[in-house]
């Protein structure tokens, strides 16, 4: 069967159910709840919880059999003994579908969490139920108006390409705060939990059927069974671009990794070259993880490595030159007609060479635009950096977006652009170049990994389709 034909009723359900639903602030129920509640989704919403005839406005069902109808999916926010029974009952009402958030399963020290987690996949198998968990924060689908996790501020989250599997909860908060920050696009993010029969293999080719992701990060801590996973991320890579965030680099975080999800990270090295021979693209931190899988969700792959800088300060162009050579680029050397252009553009004082300094010309929004137009179009150039910081104010200085999308649009080169503001500032121009294609980052260091995952995928694709 297609893996969309699978867990899209997972991602996708029509009728949702929370068992262990709460109307007390001190419990996950009633923040999961919550969630579901504010994402806007389309479906309905059903809670189950015995001691309780109405929680935030919804009639309460005694058990999950009382509820009229199928369910689509069912939420588990209760005690973790309890849990097997319910997964039962979940089975005689027909549910194949279960998010399991709560804890206290293989993950915990004690031999009891061991021995749950073993019947919970004995039951599981029994009755045919996928689970994602236990010990999970939940999912989130944008693309669906779906939050079944206990953290509301998800669905403030924009909607854009960007899928994200992890198997921390704490690295998705991280990464949503970050991204909420950054107005950076997510479509489904995971915690995968203690995968008890829901891994990363599992996902991945459901991600690549995904209409609505363009690229997948994955933060992994250990596998089981790592071939499984790369041979499943070979696989994904022919059509989507992976980037990874391999932690466990130390013996530390190799043995905290036991107590947080239950498995262990394994050598941190074999699994780097490894991933790296699979076509993963390797981030080197969780916001670089992110980072790089956006721009991969906005641009095509990158075929060369001559660079063009084009940035309003001299100081910038000098970090992101030398950041690009650190990363295996070369500054581009322009043709002749594209220097004789920028030499007739621009004033005499100013730098025209790569890179392309716009310092003095910056109060002139036409004048950067042609500037900008005619390095785009230059044919020694195989992809660009926009370097713009605000320096003045808003009255003197204008960023050319419109000759900026132009650019974009005629020539399709890959490109970045670096650039920070004050809060309230440019908001309405950022947004116009993000809905263009142009991914947007506040750091030099992330814009220039955000070109080399554009060229690495692009070496990785030719790679695996030759």
């Amino acid at each position: 069967m297609n893996p969309k034909e699978i867990w899209d009723h997972f991602f996708y359900p029509h009728r949702v159910a929370i068992i262990g639903a709460s109307p007390s602030s001190e419990k996950m129920g009633y923040h999961t709840l919550k969630s579901l509640k504010g994402c806007g989704f389309k479906g309905e919403v059903f809670v189950v919880n015995p001691k309780y005839e109405n929680i935030l406005g919804i009639k309460s069902y005694p058990s999950l059999e009382s509820i009229p109808g199928s369910i689509d999916l069912a939420i588990i926010v209760i005690p973790s003994k309890e849990v097997i029974e319910v997964l039962r009952e979940c089975g005689k009402k027909g549910v194949k579908y279960v998010l399991v958030i709560s804890a206290g399963f293989a993950e915990s020290d004690l031999f009891e969490g061991e021995e749950l987690q073993k019947n919970l996949k004995k039951v599981a198998e029994e009755e045919g139920i996928r689970i994602i968990g236990p010990n999970t924060f939940g999912f989130v689908n944008l693309d669906g108006h779906l939050n079944a996790s206990f953290t509301p501020s998800f669905s403030l989250l924009k909607k854009g390409g960007v899928s994200l599997l992890s198997q921390s909860g704490g690295i998705c908060h991280l990464i949503m705060a970050y991204a909420i920050r950054e107005n950076i696009g997510l479509n489904k993010i995971i915690g995968l939990g203690n995968r008890v029969n829901t891994d990363f293999c599992d996902l991945l080719p459901y991600l690549v059927f995904d209409e609505s992701t363009n690229s997948v990060a994955l933060y992994i801590e250990g596998v089981e069974e790592p071939r499984r996973l790369l041979e499943a991320i070979r696989g994904a890579v022919k059509l989507k671009p992976i980037v990874v965030y391999k932690a466990g680099k130390s013996q530390k975080a190799d043995e905290a990794a036991k107590s947080h999800t239950g498995s262990l990270a394994g050598p941190y090295r074999v699994y780097q070259g490894a991933l790296k021979q699979y076509g993963a693209i390797l981030a080197k931190d969780p916001l670089e993880l992110i980072s790089v899988a956006e721009a991969l969700s906005l641009q095509n792959p990158l075929k060369g490595n001559r660079i063009a800088v084009i940035t309003l300060v001299a100081g910038l162009g000098m970090v992101i030159s030398d950041l690009l050579e650190e990363n295996g680029f070369n500054l581009a050397n322009f043709s002749k007609s594209t220097e004789k252009k920028l030499f007739d553009l621009m004033p005499p004082y100013t730098i025209r060479t790569n890179p392309v300094d716009l310092g003095y010309i910056a109060n002139n929004k036409k004048l950067c635009g042609e500037v900008i137009k005619t390095v785009f179009e230059d044919k020694n150039v195989d992809g660009i950096i926009l370097s713009y910081i605000y320096s003045w104010s808003e009255d003197f200085l204008e960023l050319p977006v419109e000759a900026i999308c132009e650019a974009i649009s005629k020539t399709k080169k890959p490109s970045v652009m670096c650039l920070d503001t004050p809060p309230g500032i440019w908001e309405e121009e950022k947004k116009r170049l993000k809905e263009a294609g142009l991914p947007i980052f506040t750091r030099p260091d992330l814009a220039v990994r955000g070109l080399f995952g554009l060229w690495e995928y692009g070496r990785i694709r030719d790679r695996f389709r030759g």
